[in-house]
């Protein structure tokens, strides 16, 4: 299930990046807004976990 649900995201982060960044008839605020869009999809997907698990790495980069 993870597999797939890994594999799923990848293929969305991969069209994201076609569709919107590659696009040379959109505008940079355009694609910003697109991309602040997506990344808030992203974290409201997230479980409590997660976002504790990527709090912890964070502090931990931050002390290496």
């Amino acid at each position: 299930n993870r597999i797939l649900k890994s594999s799923l995201e990848s293929q969305n982060a991969n069209g994201f990046y076609e569709v919107t960044l590659l696009n040379t008839q959109k505008s940079s605020k355009q694609k910003l807004e697109e991309l602040n869009h997506m990344a808030d999809k992203w974290e409201k997907s997230l479980s409590l976990t997660q976002k504790d698990q990527l709090q912890k790495k964070s502090v931990v980069e931050v002390f290496h």
